[in-house]
């Protein structure tokens, strides 16, 4: 009897906790070593660069409206200076300021201009965006880079190089595909901050590299809706449309699966699980193929996938090492943030409660 109660009060926990660990939002957006602070959702709004969203919860639906800049996205107050070539770090966070609590999924980056006018006042909903950076799986057949996401580390991306000079909305993505198995089953989590670019630099996308968001996506899509998710050996289609070419554009136009030396063969000397400028390398080839969508033009890449949730997340010791030597590789901090806490809640019941359950 006491072994079953101790066990109704466990899952109880988790019931109740996991509303809370399983979302989150855009925190804080550092630009060469310059941070700027987000607003939690729902709370009363302090400037920022980060557009509020109103709750930790993800957008549902790729034809849902708020996947332009999440969940009824309000203007930000204030703009960031950047400049071609600057590196930007996007700390994302779980709810109650914990750890992003998911590791299953690629990272997507997109930009669109606000035009002459500062985009504290741009309304972004018809607006064209290009794709400057993409990444799935940090090897082939290992942990996808948003696990080093859910270690705490930020995710860095690097504007073009030659981007032109500007005001920009930037759109950083993640895309959750822990429910992916099942049509609909996504989460994605978008957020928009207002920068603007400086320079005398002239680089832009072509035409056939905007799209509309929404309007980029289908549920339906590979990269979406994935039931090998959870294979390690399967291949992952990156949705929407590729890296803009002045961007990087992408590393190969080969889709591969997990296996590294498929990956090797398949992509000759050039072979990455991530297209654009960032920081997430990989030894897994990605590829693009085109797809309408509507007015939109879209195409898809390729890496590969798997991973589980958090509250799901893997403790075995060889899974520890092979994610922190991966990390060394994905980000320029030497330690990740902990967001207060360096473990999850969970992870002390999971203990006490064990040590009650021998002691019964």
């Amino acid at each position: 009897m006491r072994k079953f109660l101790i066990f109704f009060i466990f899952v109880s926990t988790l019931f109740l906790l996991s509303p809370v660990s399983a979302h989150g939002y855009l925190a804080q957006l550092t630009i060469n070593d310059k941070s700027y602070p987000g607003n939690v959702p729902a709370a009363q709004p302090t400037s920022s660069v980060i557009r509020q969203v109103s709750d930790i919860s993800p957008v549902k639906g790729a034809s849902n409206p708020d996947l332009n800049c999440g969940l009824s996205a309000q203007f930000a107050a204030d703009v960031a200076d950047a400049n071609p070539g600057d590196e930007l770090a996007f700390d994302w966070r779980g709810g109650d300021d914990q750890n992003w609590p998911h590791n299953t999924g690629p990272m997507l980056t997109y930009m669109t201009s606000c035009g002459s006018s500062s985009c504290t006042t741009y309304n972004s909903s018809s607006s064209k965006w290009f794709k400057i950076q993409q990444v799935a799986r940090i090897s082939p057949g290992g942990p996808w880079a948003q696990e080093a996401v859910m270690e705490g580390f930020p995710a860095n991306v690097t504007l073009p190089s030659t981007l032109a000079p500007g005001n920009y909305l930037i759109r950083h993505e993640i895309l959750g595909l822990q429910g992916a198995v099942s049509v609909g089953g996504a989460e994605f989590y978008p957020a928009c901050s207002q920068i603007k670019v400086g320079g005398s630099q002239t680089g832009g996308p072509s035409d056939d590299e905007l799209v509309l968001l929404p309007g980029a996506y289908s549920d339906t899509d590979p990269g979406i809706y994935d039931p090998n998710v959870y294979d390690p050996s399967a291949s992952y289609t990156f949705p929407g449309p590729p890296v803009a070419a002045f961007a990087g554009g992408d590393a190969s136009g080969t889709s591969v699966s997990g296996d590294a030396s498929a990956s090797a063969s398949a992509a000759g000397s050039s072979s990455t699980g991530m297209s654009g400028s960032g920081y997430f390398p990989s030894s897994s080839p990605s590829s693009n193929s085109p797809r309408s969508s509507g007015s939109s033009s879209s195409s898809s890449s390729s890496s590969n996938t798997q991973g589980v949730c958090k509250l799901q997340r893997r403790t075995t010791s060889s899974l520890a090492s092979d994610v922190n030597s991966d990390l060394s590789y994905l980000v320029k901090v030497s330690k990740p943030h902990t967001h207060k806490r360096k473990r999850s809640i969970l992870t002390g019941l999971f203990r006490d409660l064990a040590l009650v359950y021998r002691g019964s």
